[in-house]
């Protein structure tokens, strides 16, 4: 890795996690900061049950997706369609209309991005996708000319980077989690950091993190609209998998992951929560 020449640089690098290099330690569950803030002394104002509001939603499958969305670690054999594929990539990265700048065209992404600059990448690890061989792609939510203009030709679509088997690697970058192994496909989202950094320096390295949560988000609700299960994943090995994705973890590096399949048990709760919860709650 290169050696880090301002703030956000060294952050990127302090924070990495690298294998046989991370101390172990016990969690002192006594010192556990309080999960909840409340202020005593102010007076409650008691909200309506959120699902009035919902019953009479334009949109009244999103509050369902909502409701059932949970972390899902177990994956089954069967593979996912790449319709299902082309919608997740859509909800989460595409390009969603577009408009008029005096540079020329742009377009409106599907999730929100700091300073409209989407310095957010996606590449994807598939090991089980129907019409699509297993390997390692990149998703190209746009065409652009050689003058970096935007064009309708090859929007939406997937270059093949790799085509092989990559469960056992990417099984690996991502912390030695099996579920990477198994699920149909793992989204690598990195931060291409110069598009954030040109406008406003420093301060990037925050925004890059809020922008992929967006489109993590974005995913996790699509996944479970399609009847599919997702888990979101920051624990992996930086070097590893910035590796994987051959890129120099400087100026491009690997930020978030998401492994998306088919469950290999019933998951998620009913399109009505009962508010009243009991126990710890699940993630």
């Amino acid at each position: 890795m290169l050696e880090p020449e301002n703030l956000g640089e060294a952050f990127q690098s302090k924070t990495s996690y690298r294998r046989n290099a991370i101390p172990e330690r016990d969690l002192d569950w006594r010192t556990r900061p309080a999960q909840y803030k409340f202020y005593p002394h102010a007076s409650v104002v008691t909200l309506p049950n959120p699902h009035n509001g919902a019953a009479d939603c334009a949109e009244p499958e999103l509050w369902a997706c909502v409701a059932k969305r949970r972390s899902v670690r177990s994956y089954s054999s069967m593979p996912m369609t790449l319709a299902q594929l082309s919608s997740l990539l859509w909800a989460s990265a595409g390009t969603t209309s577009s408009y008029i700048t005096p540079q020329g065209q742009d377009f409106y992404r599907a999730a929100p991005s700091a300073g409209a600059l989407y310095p957010i990448e996606t590449y994807l690890v598939v090991n089980q996708v129907d019409d699509l061989e297993p390997g390692l792609y990149h998703y190209r939510p746009t065409g652009m000319d050689v003058l970096e203009r935007p064009i309708v030709e090859g929007s939406h679509s997937l270059e093949k980077l790799a085509v092989g088997d990559l469960r056992a690697d990417i099984k690996q970058a991502a912390f030695d989690q099996p579920m990477c192994a198994k699920a149909g496909v793992v989204f690598i989202w990195t931060a291409v950091f110069p598009r954030s950094v040109w406008k406003y320096r420093d301060r990037a390295y925050r925004y890059v993190y809020l922008d992929a949560g967006h489109i993590a988000a974005h995913l996790s609700l699509a996944a479970v609209s399609l009847g599919l299960a997702s888990c979101q994943i920051a624990a992996f090995y930086d070097e590893e998998a910035n590796a994987l994705l051959e890129i120099d973890g400087v100026h491009e590096s690997v930020l978030y992951m998401s492994a998306v399949g088919n469950s290999a048990r019933p998951f998620g709760g009913a399109g009505r929560v009962d508010l009243r919860h009991t126990g710890r709650p699940k993630e």
